[in-house]
């Protein structure tokens, strides 16, 4: 009965946190708090991402074709690969909202297709909202997803998955007529039940002009800082990789250089017989039992 009542106790005073939500990421909106967004590829970034107690999402974005699985852009990326990475990151998640990329390929050629791959990612359990990039051409399976019950986050401005189209990857809007029409595909990805809405590599005073005339909340990268929130890479946050940053992207940390003089120092430390050290990396074994081991192992010889 004591250890019950203990159990219990427990629990009321510190129940275990529950996943967020849709409605907990509008709940920010609402009260103009920036929503922080960051991506993940794997067990150990989505890890770190869910123990951050400044992320309110978690992104696992198709970039990482680029950052973790070595391909020049998003394009080459296969769907089943991304698939068993997404499932890796969301073992790691307990905490923060979850956005899942549509990765190139695996929605374009029907609303059949579209929907056959986002209900698959779906089924994996704990995913908020499934992302697109793109916006008139979308229209049908966007309302279809939202029919079926999944929110969906669009994407505009630079769509990475459209590079080729564009010449390279390039800020957009930054005429007129291209931020004219940033702005009615932003209405346009409203209107048809998008709940969020990334805007990639525009002008901020186009983000800007984009937030305060929608009512669903902007995530901003290479956006400025007047969006509703903010994503970055992780490994462009972090320092993970040892290639040149994107303009927008400011490097809090360099995981990198850190890592190579990490493995250096083990390195020089085995080389100079300075690890393992005896008295504390390695396993005792008793002088008797050794003793009669070599005896036994006499008979071996």
């Amino acid at each position: 009965m004591t250890i019950i009542k203990s159990i219990i106790r427990k629990y009321s005073t510190h129940p275990p946190k529950r996943q967020s939500s849709l409605s907990d990421i509008y709940k920010l909106y609402k009260n103009k708090t920036p929503i922080t967004v960051i991506t993940a590829h794997d067990y150990i970034t989505g890890k770190i991402a869910d123990k951050s107690s400044k992320i309110d999402a978690i992104l696992v974005g198709d970039s990482l074709a680029m950052v973790a699985k070595g391909h020049p852009s998003t394009l080459e990326l296969e769907f089943d690969d991304f698939y068993y990475s997404t499932k890796s990151v969301i073992r790691s998640i307990n905490e923060k909202f979850l956005i899942v990329d549509l990765p190139f390929g695996s929605f374009e050629s029907s609303i059949n297709q579209c929907i056959d791959s986002a209900i698959k990612l779906m089924k994996l359990g704990k995913i908020g909202s499934i992302k697109l990039e793109g916006s008139y051409e979308l229209t049908d399976r966007i309302k279809t997803l939202n029919n079926f019950g999944i929110p969906v986050t669009g994407h505009i401005g630079l769509q990475p998955q459209k590079f080729n189209l564009t010449g390279g990857f390039k800020a957009q809007g930054r005429n007129s007529i291209q931020a004219l029409e940033i702005f009615k595909q932003a209405l346009h990805l409203q209107e048809i039940g998008c709940k969020l809405i990334v805007l990639e590599c525009i002008p901020e005073k186009l983000s800007h002009y984009i937030t305060e005339n929608l009512n669903i909340p902007t995530i901003g990268i290479g956006a400025g800082n007047k969006t509703s929130g903010q994503v970055l890479v992780m490994s462009d946050a972090l320092g993970m990789l040892d290639n040149k940053l994107p303009k927008f992207v400011n490097p809090y940390l360099n995981i990198h250089n850190l890592s190579i003089d990490a493995l250096n120092n083990f390195g020089n430390d085995v080389k100079n017989l300075n690890f393992p050290v005896s008295s504390t990396h390695t396993y005792p074994m008793n002088d008797e039992e050794f003793e009669k081991f070599q005896k036994l192992a006499q008979t071996c010889i």
